[in-house]
């Protein structure tokens, strides 16, 4: 390795680990859920995300969305929640929710809902973040 590629290894080191984080799944033998992402590490060690259950809504052929979210900590927490509404490509169809907050009591489950507006949603970004 030259002197020139040390400074772009360690940028690309340090991109690996740069937010948004994917979030760690509920079940014990599944992977870490990538259409789930916490904003900082804090939160990643506290909040789990479950399988999402992803259906098309008749007649208007909408993407309709419940991911479970689970407190795994020993305190209530408060968490904003948004979702994003992505084309085929992984691509933004600028459709997304609203923040919204999430009150969690220590080690419970709720289920974030949401519906597309549009019938071109084919995926989805759930972002997770504190309550400040």
């Amino acid at each position: 390795m030259n002197h020139r590629s040390l400074p772009l290894a360690l940028l690309a080191l340090a991109a690996c680990s740069a937010p948004p984080y994917e979030a760690w799944a509920i079940e014990d033998d599944a992977e870490a859920i990538a259409q789930v992402v916490v904003t900082e590490m804090t939160l990643q060690d506290v909040v789990r995300a479950g399988r999402p259950l992803v259906e098309r809504v008749q007649p208007d052929d909408y993407l309709r969305v419940v991911v479970p979210v689970r407190n795994i900590d020993t305190e209530p927490i408060q968490v904003l929640a948004q979702m994003s509404f992505l084309d085929n490509q992984r691509q933004t169809l600028l459709d997304d929710t609203n923040r919204q907050v999430l009150v969690l009591p220590p080690g419970s489950t709720t289920n974030f809902q949401a519906t597309s507006r549009t019938r071109n949603a084919a995926d989805f970004l759930l972002r997770l973040s504190w309550n400040k």
